[in-house]
């Protein structure tokens, strides 16, 4: 039986069970033969009145008793599946450019549910047509992934796995604008820490990247590293080699010695220049 289904049945039974000493005694109240005494009719009357409330009172709390199970048990599988969610994964693919230029291409898997993830398996789904070169290439390159390959053991919330996958210039290269046609679905397959086994659909289609393009220099962090690390270079072939740095070095004395030449020389250049007007 479906858990959500109603336990008809149930009411049934209690029904038939509970209505038959009803109708037994209103049969030998109603259809005796024998003669009832007037001064007993109340009797049989309120017998069966009281029989009559006995049984809508049971039935009610039979019903009652029904629902309040009823209700603890979607309470339950509720409970059960906040539990479950809480606890999923949820294992995608994903396609991202590096930092270290827009061209070279990153193969991602994360995880984006909020559950540790455990044996994480990939698999291309393969279609009607058959594979076209650009599409085998990347099958290639992705095979030579151990964590592809086989499986992943485990991985955690926003755990991720990247690795180079491709440039779009070597690739263009290679197979021209027919590159961009390159599609690929993958089944992925995982599960939670229960051992609830789970699986996605991904999709990485390369058509998506066609004619978006790129201005300035790159990621602004990533060319900050790299002056950063020539500059690292310079003072580093600098101090290990026996080059020497001329520094010119000057005490208070010296600074006041030269600027009195310099007022001297300004007073001779202003001296000068009066005899001339003269």
């Amino acid at each position: 039986m479906n858990k959500d289904e109603k336990p008809l049945w149930m009411y049934w039974v209690l029904l038939a069970g509970f209505i038959s000493p009803t109708l037994f005694i209103a049969g030998v109240a109603v259809g005796s033969s024998a003669k009832i005494p007037s001064e007993s009719a109340w009797v049989y009357i309120s017998a069966i009145i009281s029989a009559i409330a006995t049984f809508i009172i049971a039935l009610l709390t039979i019903v009652l008793a029904v629902e309040t199970w009823r209700l603890r048990r979607t309470q339950d599988e509720q409970i059960d599946t906040n539990r479950k969610e809480n606890i999923k994964p949820h294992v995608e693919i994903f396609l991202e450019s590096s930092v270290v230029g827009f061209q070279f291409i990153i193969f991602k898997v994360e995880n984006i549910g909020r559950g540790l993830a455990r044996n994480v398996q990939f698999k291309i789904e393969h279609s009607e047509k058959e594979f076209s070169d650009s599409e085998k290439d990347i099958i290639t390159t992705l095979e030579k992934l151990s964590f592809f390959r086989n499986s992943l053991s485990t991985l955690g919330v926003n755990g991720t796995k990247k690795s180079f996958l491709f440039s779009f210039t070597d690739m263009y290269d290679k197979y021209d604008a027919g590159f961009y046609e390159t599609k690929l679905s993958f089944r992925i397959s995982f599960e939670d820490m229960e051992g609830n086994s789970y699986s996605t659909y991904s999709i990485i289609d390369l058509s998506e990247f066609k004619g978006i393009t790129e201005i300035g220099k790159g990621n602004p962090a990533y060319r900050t590293s790299i002056e950063l690390e020539k500059i690292r270079k310079t003072l580093d072939s600098l101090i290990k080699s026996n080059k020497r740095i001329k520094v010119d070095s000057y005490s208070q004395k010296d600074r006041n010695i030269e600027n009195e030449k310099s007022e001297a020389r300004i007073r001779e250049h202003l001296s000068k220049k009066d005899e001339k007007i003269l």
